[in-house]
């Protein structure tokens, strides 16, 4: 996954968010410990990736070379 443009970076911060509210409210909901450890690193990943490629994203939008100048 590689954000290209603005819409995306968009796109890709709701999700994320979406992620950390399923992310917390997994943590509370009644079930079997183990597949509650699975479902919660499943989910890190996933939110660690996000945040990965938003940072990428933001990284070279901020860039000199990415402004032109």
């Amino acid at each position: 996954m590689s954000i290209e443009n603005q819409r995306q970076w968009e796109n890709t911060r709701v999700k994320l968010q979406e992620l950390e509210q399923l992310y917390q409210s997994k943590q509370q909901e009644p079930m079997d410990q183990h597949i509650r450890e699975l479902t919660l690193r499943s989910l890190k990943k996933r939110i660690n990736q996000f945040k990965e490629e938003i940072a990428r994203y933001e990284a070279r939008a901020n860039s000199p070379a990415s402004s032109g100048t």
